[in-house]
C-alpha cells in the first residue's frame, strides 16, 4: 500500500484516516466498510461542527483509493486566513482517532508535516524533514512518531529506511508504547487544541448590521453563510464590483433592518478593516463616518455586496438547478442518509426525545440539513458559484415578515467588544512572554558549554532532557590499527620481523616481546612530550610578541573590565559573584586591571543580535544551539 505525496495548494490542510483492520485483511477493504466508518465520525462529531463556522470549506471525508487493492477516508479543507480552523480540524483529529481505536490518522497542510514544526523545539535529533515520511501519525488520541532502527535487532520490527504505509501502520499497531511520544513533545500541540471545544464559542463575535430583509431572512436561516458571503467581498475583483453598482438580487430598500450577525473573530476583522465606499448607482447611503451607526451601515452595505457577489457567481442551468432540486428532495431515499441517522441515535443525538416531539423535529432537520450539506461537498459546494447557488435557492424559498424584523430591533442583543482589534504594547508584551529571552547570567554558562562542545557535519547539538539521548560509539584508532597489524602479522606468519615457525618459547618470547612495546612506548610518549613542551613555549613567545605590539594600540580601552559596572548594571547583566573567570587576564598597557571576559562575550553577541534587527543571522543562530533566547531589551 503506498499514497503519493503531491503539494497541497496554500493555506490548506489535508487528512487521512486509516483502519488498522483493514491493513491486511481484504474482509476490511471494502468501500462499504470504509462508508460505515465515515458516517460513525460525521456523526460523532457533529455537536462540534453544528455551531462552526468555516473559513472556506468545512470539515469533509470520502473515501480514497490508495492503489486497486487499498482503500482510506480523505479530507481536504482550505483554511485561508483563519488558522484557527486548523488547529480546529487537528483537535477533531486526535478525538476521532480516541473514539475509533482502529483508526491511525496522518495530517499535513502545504507546510507538509506541521506538527512536528509546531513541537520542532522537543522533538528527538534523529527526526528530520527528509527521514519523517510515513512515520508521524495521530493515533489512539495521542501523537506519535515511528522511531529509525538503531541496530539491527530493531529491523525486525521496526522499517528500515522510509517505510512502506503498511508496515507503518503495522508498527503502529504492534508498539504503541514504543512509537507515542514523550508529553514534552506532544506539549505545543496540546497547547494548541486543548482549548476547544470551549474556544468554538469564545471565537465568535456578534455585530450589528443594517441589512435588506431578505439578507436577514437568508442569515436568520442559515447563518453559517456568512463565511462565504465575507470571503466573497474581502476577495472582490472589478467584475464582482460590476455587479454591486446594480446590486439586482439585494437592492437596498427603502428600509434597512437592524440585525446582530454572529461572525468569527477572522471574519469580522477582515469585514471590518475593509476601506469600501458604495457605488451612487447601487441605492446604498452610508452615513458620514462621525455617526454612531455608520460601523453598522458599513458592516451590513459589505456584509450584502458579499451576497449579491456570490448569486453573481452563479452559472445558471435550468437542468442543473433542476437536478439539484431532486437530489435535495431526495434525501431521505439515500441508503447512506438511514446509516447516518442510525450513527446519530447510537450516540444519543436525540437526547432521548420521543419520535415526533418538537425538539426532535428540530433536530431532525438540523440532521437532514447537514446530510444535505455533505452530499453537495461531495460534489462541487467548494465552488464560489454553488455557495451562490445555494443563496439563491434561499432567496426563493425563504419569507419574512418586515413587522417582526422591526419588532425584533427593540430587542436585540449588545453587539461585542471589538476592542481585541487594537493591540497594545502591553498585550504584545504579555503575548511574548512566554518567549522571553535569556539575560547575561543564563548566556554566560550556555557559551562556556557551547565553546567545549565539538561540532560535526550537522553542527552542535545539546541534548537536553527531553530529548533522547544515545550512547556514541567509542572508537581508538590507535588500538584498532594495533589489531589489524597483529591480524596481519598472524596471517603472514611473521613474528616481529622473525621468519620460520613458532616455537615452544612461543609464550616466553611474547611476554619479551610486550615488555619491549612498553618500553618503547615510554619512549615515543617522552619524545612527545617534549614535543608539545617546545611547542608552548614556542606559542607563549608568539602571545608576547602580539601583547607588546598591541600595547601601543588603543584595544585595550574597548574591554569592559572587573569592577567597572555598578551594582544595578551587574544585578541587570550578569550573575553576582566573584566576577569573571580566574583566566580573564589584563592587557599590557592597561595598569593590570582584569578584564572581565564572561561580561564582554555577552556584550559582543547582545551588540551582534540587536545589529541583525530581528532577522536570522549568525548570533541567534548560536544561540539557539544554545537554547537560550535574546530580547530587543
Amino acid at each position: 500500500m503506498t499514497e503519493n505525496r503531491s503539494s497541497l495548494p496554500d493555506n490548506s490542510v489535508e487528512y487521512h484516516i486509516y483502519s488498522l483492520k483493514a491493513v491486511g485483511d481484504r474482509n476490511f477493504s471494502k468501500k462499504s466498510y470504509f462508508e460505515e466508518i465515515r458516517f460513525s465520525i460525521l456523526a460523532k462529531i457533529h455537536p462540534f461542527l453544528k455551531e462552526y463556522v468555516w473559513q472556506e470549506d468545512a470539515f469533509n471525508l470520502a473515501v480514497h483509493e490508495l492503489d486497486a487493492r487499498s482503500l482510506c477516508l480523505r479530507g481536504l479543507t482550505r483554511f485561508g486566513d483563519n488558522i484557527d480552523d486548523e488547529w480546529f480540524l487537528v483537535f477533531l483529529l486526535f478525538f476521532i482517532s480516541k473514539e475509533f481505536s482502529e483508526c491511525a490518522i496522518r495530517v499535513n497542510d502545504s507546510d507538509s508535516e506541521f506538527l512536528l514544526i509546531e513541537a520542532a523545539e522537543t522533538l528527538p535529533p534523529w527526526i528530520k524533514p527528509e527521514n519523517s515520511n510515513n512515520r508521524v501519525f495521530i493515533y489512539q488520541g495521542a501523537l506519535h512518531i515511528i522511531p529509525i532502527a538503531q541496530h539491527p535487532g530493531h529491523i525486525t520490527w521496526l522499517p528500515a529506511g522510509e517505510p512502506d504505509l503498511v508496515d507503518a501502520l503495522l508498527a503502529l499497531q504492534r508498539f504503541p508504547s514504543i512509537t507515542r511520544v514523550k508529553p514534552s513533545v506532544e506539549a505545543p500541540i496540546r497547547k494548541r487544541i486543548d482549548k476547544y471545544p470551549g474556544y468554538i464559542w469564545s471565537n465568535f463575535h456578534h455585530a450589528h448590521c443594517y441589512l435588506p430583509a431578505s439578507v436577514a431572512a437568508i442569515l436568520q436561516q442559515e447563518p453559517k453563510l456568512v463565511a462565504p458571503a465575507v470571503q466573497a467581498f474581502y476577495c472582490r475583483d472589478p467584475i464582482d464590483l460590476k455587479a454591486c453598482r446594480v446590486m439586482k438580487h439585494f437592492p437596498p430598500s427603502s428600509r434597512l433592518f437592524k440585525r446582530r450577525v454572529r461572525f468569527t473573530r477572522c471574519l469580522y476583522a477582515q469585514l471590518v478593516q475593509q476601506q469600501f465606499r458604495p457605488d451612487k448607482r447601487s441605492g446604498w447611503t452610508l452615513p458620514p463616518p462621525m455617526d454612531p451607526q455608520f460601523k453598522a451601515n458599513s458592516l451590513g452595505c459589505k456584509l450584502t455586496c458579499g451576497f449579491e457577489i456570490l448569486v453573481s457567481r452563479v452559472r445558471t442551468k435550468t437542468a442543473e438547478n433542476q437536478q439539484d432540486g431532486a437530489e435535495e428532495l431526495d434525501v431521505e431515499g439515500d441508503p447512506r442518509w438511514r446509516m447516518f441517522l442510525t450513527s446519530l441515535q447510537k450516540n444519543d443525538y436525540f437526547k432521548g426525545e420521543l419520535d415526533g416531539s418538537k425538539l426532535y423535529r428540530e433536530l431532525f432537520r438540523e440532521a437532514k440539513s447537514y446530510f444535505a450539506r455533505i452530499r453537495r461537498d461531495e460534489t462541487n459546494a467548494k465552488l464560489d458559484w454553488n455557495r451562490g447557488s445555494e443563496v439563491l435557492d434561499l432567496l426563493k424559498s425563504v419569507s419574512w415578515d418586515e413587522e417582526k424584523l422591526k419588532d425584533d430591533e427593540t430587542r436585540l442583543e449588545t453587539e461585542d467588544d471589538d476592542s481585541w482589534l487594537q493591540v497594545s504594547e502591553e498585550e504584545v508584551d504579555r503575548l511574548l512572554a512566554g518567549y522571553q529571552g535569556s539575560n547575561g547570567a543564563a548566556i554566560v554558562p550556555s557559551l562556556d558549554k557551547f565553546l567545549q562542545t565539538v561540532s560535526g557535519l550537522d553542527g552542535v547539538e545539546f541534548p537536553s532532557e527531553d530529548k533522547e539521548e544515545t550512547d556514541p560509539v567509542q572508537f581508538d584508532p590507535d588500538k584498532f590499527m594495533e589489531s589489524v597489524t597483529r591480524m596481519l602479522r598472524q596471517l603472514g606468519g611473521e613474528d616481529d620481523g622473525e621468519d620460520g615457525d613458532r616455537g615452544d618459547g612461543d609464550e616466553l618470547d611474547e611476554d619479551d616481546s610486550e615488555m619491549s612495546s612498553c618500553s618503547s612506548e615510554s619512549s615515543v610518549d617522552d619524545d612527545e612530550r617534549a614535543e608539545l613542551d617546545k611547542e608552548a613555549a614556542e606559542f607563549a613567545d608568539y602571545m608576547k610578541a602580539m601583547d607588546e605590539e598591541l600595547a601601543s594600540t588603543t584595544l585595550a580601552k574597548s574591554f569592559v573590565r572587573e569592577g567597572e559596572l555598578s551594582d544595578e548594571e551587574d544585578d541587570a547583566g550578569r550573575p553576582s559573584g566573584d566576577g569573571g573567570p580566574p583566566g580573564g587576564g589584563g592587557l599590557p598597557g592597561d595598569g593590570g586591571q582584569p578584564v572581565d571576559v564572561d561580561l564582554n562575550a555577552v556584550k559582543n553577541i547582545l551588540e551582534s543580535y540587536r545589529s541583525q534587527q530581528g532577522i536570522a543571522g549568525p548570533v541567534s543562530n548560536i544561540l539557539k544551539s544554545m537554547e537560550q533566547r535574546a530580547t530587543s531589551q
